[in-house]
């Protein structure tokens, strides 16, 4: 069925192409969720907690996202279709939710897909200082060159041309990638823990006593949700798993994921905190590369790590870039935003037009510079606790109201489990707020101003494209968001959305 044909049929979807296999969606999920950030704010974590409190940070960190990827998983097997939260929420909620957290949903991976950009410049930078260039600007007090710059909107583009080719194309490069990045942090990881010092971690938390050390564990903790995020590319892709492939097995690979990457941050906290005494590296610009250059005297072991950071940021790169299209995507299918980002390239499969649309507006990002990436960390983190809530709530609705419904992968312990994520996510989202507003001393945070503006301009696209909404009616819409995929019963879920 060609397009024209899709779309005069009213309740059929468009559908992407079937590529991927398990092995390919670990490789998704955990080069998502191992970007560069650990590289650049391992000083920051270390300062605020110390080695052990990042540790326990992390540890904890990885629990909590363990319980809300149980409820992506169990939605996602019920599910199977391109979107993720988004089609969760519409099916749960109503139209309205499900375009908040899809809005929502696209400022996180747009903007961290610029935050990526401008990360691989500044990398590039430190291994290869001839190519930073001339500075061009500065903005909030960093400087903005035209060799990072340069860096940055190439591989915007490569990434962009790769995508438009395809989803097998972009999980083979995501394969290479994320292999590299694993043999590489061996490397320095062994040589941290085996070579290094016990006693370089002392102090073990960065302030003694039972309430300072709690202070700085929380100050880690609340970075967790960014740093641990990035598993939810999982559902957005599982439209595109292979033929014969179970969602059960796909699923499964959202714990393992997020399980490895909470052991990544471990044990790269513990290896450059053994290597040199971590006090000594707090203020570095590169403190895993620091640590490591000042333990063995060797540039070259800071170059591994330097590397290692080099395969986090594309893999990030490239699976956000993924999820930003397939958001875009899902809500165009959806009649929700204009039906041009719907559509799918003929050969390829793949939402060429809503590819290209991300690509653009995450470009516009890569000029704002490295003043950009803590504001971006802490708006991500805010935007992924809402559509946690919202993920899990739907676990306990749907087992509440449906309790017959087929459900290939269910949560061990069920809607208490989803009842924790709950009460994390709610947490997490106005811990993140008000650790914003702290950080800002007084002045009113720019985290809130960005997503304060970009929720204004959500209302006003939704009012701008209320003629788009009214095209099809809301069993169209469903049937053109779940199409064939989902294991729910078609007459379920109308109350909700109502």
């Amino acid at each position: 069925m060609n397009r024209r044909q899709t779309e005069s049929a009213g309740h059929s979807a468009p559908e992407l192409g079937k590529e991927l296999k398990p092995r390919q969606y670990f490789t998704l999920a955990f080069g998502n969720i191992i970007g560069v950030g650990w590289i650049i704010v391992l000083g920051k974590w270390l300062e605020q907690g110390g080695p052990l409190g990042t540790l326990l940070a992390f540890a904890v960190g990885a629990l909590v996202m363990m319980a809300i990827g149980l409820c992506y998983a169990e939605l996602a097997a019920m599910i199977p279709v391109a979107g993720g939260e988004f089609a969760y929420a519409y099916e749960v909620f109503g139209t309205k939710i499900a375009f908040a957290i899809g809005w929502f949903l696209a400022l996180v991976y747009v903007t961290t897909t610029a935050f990526e950009a401008i990360s691989f410049g500044w990398i590039m930078g430190a291994l290869l200082p001839v190519v930073k260039g001339p500075v061009l600007y500065s903005f909030r007090g960093d400087p903005v060159q035209l060799g990072g710059l340069l860096l940055g909107l190439a591989g915007m583009a490569y990434l962009a041309r790769l995508n438009y080719r395809g989803l097998k194309s972009a999980a083979v490069f995501q394969d290479i990638f994320t292999y590299g990045l694993l043999i590489v942090t061996l490397v320095f990881v062994s040589a941290g823990i085996f070579w290094g010092r016990a006693a370089n971690l002392v102090p073990y938390f960065s302030k003694t006593g039972i309430g300072p050390a709690f202070g700085g564990f929380l100050a880690v903790f609340l970075t967790t949700p960014f740093f641990l995020a990035g598993f939810n590319v999982i559902p957005q892709t599982m439209e595109e798993k292979a033929e014969g492939i179970s969602n059960r097995k796909v699923v499964q690979m959202i714990i393992l994921s997020i399980s490895m990457a909470g052991l990544f941050y471990g044990l790269t906290a513990l290896a450059a905190s053994m290597a040199v005494p971590w006090k000594e590296i707090v203020g570095l610009e590169l403190p895993a590369a620091g640590a490591f250059q000042a333990a063995f005297h060797s540039p070259l072991l800071a170059e591994i790590v330097l590397v290692a950071g080099l395969c986090g940021i594309v893999t990030t790169w490239n699976t956000v870039f993924i999820s930003s299209s397939r958001v875009i995507f899902a809500l165009s299918r959806a009649r929700i935003i204009p039906p041009v980002f719907g559509r799918i390239h003929r050969v390829f499969k793949s939402p060429f037009n809503a590819i290209l649309f991300a690509g653009a507006l995450s470009s516009v990002g890569v000029f704002l510079g490295r003043s950009a990436i803590l504001p971006i960390i802490n708006v991500a983190g805010s935007c992924y606790a809402f559509a946690y809530f919202f993920t899990c709530l739907s676990v306990i609705k749907l087992r509440r109201e449906r309790p017959q419904t087929l459900r290939p992968y269910r949560i061990p312990g069920g809607p208490a489990i989803a009842a924790i994520g709950v009460v994390f996510s709610v947490a997490i989202f106005f811990l993140t707020i008000y650790e914003a507003y702290r950080n800002s001393r007084g002045a009113i945070p720019l985290e809130w101003i960005l997503i304060l503006v970009w929720a204004a301009l959500g209302l006003l696209f939704w009012m701008a494209v209320r003629k788009i909404r009214f095209q099809v009616s809301e069993e169209e819409r469903r049937s053109l968001i779940l199409g064939r995929g989902a294991l729910l019963d078609d007459h379920s879920g109308k109350e909700a959305r109502k």
